[in-house]
This record gives structure tokens, C-alpha cells and sequence, in this order.
């Protein structure tokens, strides 16, 4: 029995939204919210992590109007020696899966690492300093585009 693939952009029966891998460095993204993340802060100390604060940020989008809409979000502290706004642990989480010229998956790993390809070309940092309070806005945040 032959299967017919479903059509990219809509969501699968696993729930991840395939989307080609040369198409990730595209998509656009819309800050939906940001916030502080205390459990986080103290994770990140205990392992030894200069910070000063931690949270963090969802995003969405999709890729054409009518497509189905994707969700992208990640945890980001501000590092205490260079106050910029960083991605913790260098991951991201999304219902995307990127896919080659093939329709295969690339798996979780790859397509994590072509969103933060993404994301470095992204002003998030900026987004993300704006929709924490004011007692972080405050501490001179540097903006930077990713670590």
C-alpha cells in the first residue's frame, strides 16, 4: 500500500508542521510573549552560568497566509559578564520539522540548528528586553543577536 504524503505546511499526524529546510531562514516570526523564569535563573547558576536574569520567549508565524501557523520558543538568559541576551543551552523548541528536497525529516537536532540560524538574523533580543519588566530594561541590556 502506497501512502500519499501529506501536503508541507499542515500540520501532521505527530503534530509538526514540515516545512522545507531552505525555507526556515525565511519564516517569519511574531512575538507573542516573554517573560522571567526564577527555576531557570537557578538552574543555570547551579551550573555554573553567569546570569543575572533568565526567562523566556514564544514565537509564531507561518509561512504563507492560510498555512498552518508554527510556534517557536526558547529560553534565553542575560549573561552577567557581557549583559547581552542569550539562548540557554543553544536549543529551541517548535512544532516544526525540517524536511530535505526529499519530504525526509531531518530530525529534531538539525532543525533546531537551522531556527537559530534563523533566530540570529531576528532582532529578538530587542523584543524580548521590551516585554520584560523595567528593572531588567534598566540594567543597560546589550543587544545581541545570539551566542
Amino acid at each position: 500500500m502506497k501512502l500519499t504524503p501529506l501536503p508541507l505546511h499542515t500540520p501532521s499526524p505527530d503534530g509538526y508542521v514540515r516545512i522545507p529546510e531552505h525555507t526556515l531562514a525565511s519564516l517569519e516570526l511574531v512575538h507573542v510573549s516573554s517573560g522571567l523564569d526564577d527555576e531557570l535563573q537557578a538552574g543555570l547558576r547551579a551550573d555554573a552560568v553567569d546570569v543575572l536574569h533568565a526567562g523566556y520567549t514564544e514565537w509564531q508565524g507561518a509561512l504563507h497566509p492560510g498555512t498552518a501557523r508554527v510556534s517557536v520558543g526558547w529560553d534565553w538568559y542575560l549573561d552577567g559578564a557581557s549583559g547581552a541576551l542569550l539562548i540557554a543551552g543553544g536549543d529551541v523548541r517548535s512544532n516544526i520539522m525540517g524536511v530535505d528536497c526529499f519530504g525526509t525529516d531531518l530530525g529534531m537536532a538539525r532543525t533546531a540548528q537551522a531556527l537559530i540560524r534563523r533566530l540570529a538574523r531576528l532582532n529578538w533580543p530587542c523584543r524580548v528586553a521590551a516585554a520584560i519588566p523595567l528593572s531588567l530594561r534598566e540594567q543597560h541590556v546589550v543587544i545581541s543577536r545570539l551566542h
